[in-house]
């Protein structure tokens, strides 16, 4: 079954210049909602060089000041969280939200993440496998015992219940694969093509089924970062500017970004939605409120 576009914004959490500070986010979110986008994701780190916000700190900031968009992590590095705090974290916030939180997650994390909060690197698959497992359980709001190796309980019981749509983030084959068998769906990141994703779409599926489940029912998300701008290298000179500030000067703009006027950037990002995308995650270079509303008037109506 064909599922509707959702066409939202990948909040800007870091910044190589200093934060916005609150009202300009809660302004920024406020806007996402009155411009009739469908959701708000976040990013995640734990260690990075630039000034960055904690994801589920700033999903409680968007949740505080909307009432209807989505909320989600887009993603969390689950391994570099203990699960069960995590459970508790999203227990709450899909309690003060009315239930608008989808949890995207990875494995991901660098090995100087991994080594300070005692988190075997060597062992990252199994430590995800049992986190996804965990929160599962705990999110329920039933009692969940478990030998786990690294969560063990004996009636472990989180509450209010807030079964949560959990979304996994991966670029190589077993990663996508474990996405269509432990995740409700796949979120690719923003390096390759539409061709890239409906291979790696296929992996998923066949993850999916190989479970049991029916790949029908995943979620196909990505995000992709753009910038619109009448004048292409304005455009350019923006998202180069975030995006080196986060990644590093390494990330090649021309190839991964999608910038320009907004008639450019629509045609591109419809190639996404043609492909098979049904949750785009459109990451914007900074909180700037005209450029917001551009994608929503000028670009967003044709991706839908």
């Amino acid at each position: 079954m064909k599922q509707s576009v959702s066409v939202g914004i990948h909040v800007p959490s870091v910044s190589v210049t200093g934060l916005d500070d609150g009202p300009a986010y809660a302004a920024f979110f406020r806007d996402v909602e009155d411009l009739g986008l469908d959701a708000l994701w976040v990013e995640d780190r734990i260690f990075h060089p630039a000034a960055m916000a904690d994801s589920l700190t700033l999903l409680t900031w968007a949740a505080a000041n909307t009432d209807r968009i989505q909320l989600g992590t887009a993603v969390m590095v689950l391994n570099l969280r203990q699960a069960p705090i995590v459970a508790r974290q999203v227990s709450t916030l899909q309690h003060l939200s009315g239930g608008r939180v989808s949890l995207g997650v990875s494995i991901g994390g660098r090995e100087e993440e991994y080594q300070a909060l005692g988190v075997p690197m060597n062992r990252r698959v199994a430590v995800f496998r049992e986190s996804v497992s965990v929160l599962r359980g705990l999110l329920r709001g039933e009692p969940v015992s478990r030998d786990g190796t690294y969560f063990p309980m004996t009636d472990a019981i989180i509450r209010p219940a807030a079964p949560t749509p959990i979304l996994i983030g991966g670029i190589v084959e077993a990663a996508i694969c474990r996405a269509g068998e432990l995740g409700d769906g796949w979120i690719m990141g923003p390096f390759g093509s539409p061709e890239d994703f409906q291979k790696g779409w296929q992996i998923a599926a066949d993850g999916a089924r190989a479970a049991g489940k029916n790949p029908d029912d995943l979620t196909a998300g990505r995000l992709l970062y753009v910038a619109v701008d009448d004048d292409r290298a304005k455009a350019r000179a923006d998202l180069t500017r975030f995006l080196h500030g986060y990644y590093g000067p390494g990330f090649d703009v021309e190839k991964h970004g999608i910038f320009g006027p907004p008639g450019e950037v629509t045609a591109r990002l419809r190639e996404q939605v043609d492909a098979g995308i049904t949750h785009l995650m459109l990451g914007v270079p900074n909180l700037d409120r005209l450029h917001l509303r551009r994608l929503a008037e000028e670009v967003a109506p044709a991706l839908r």
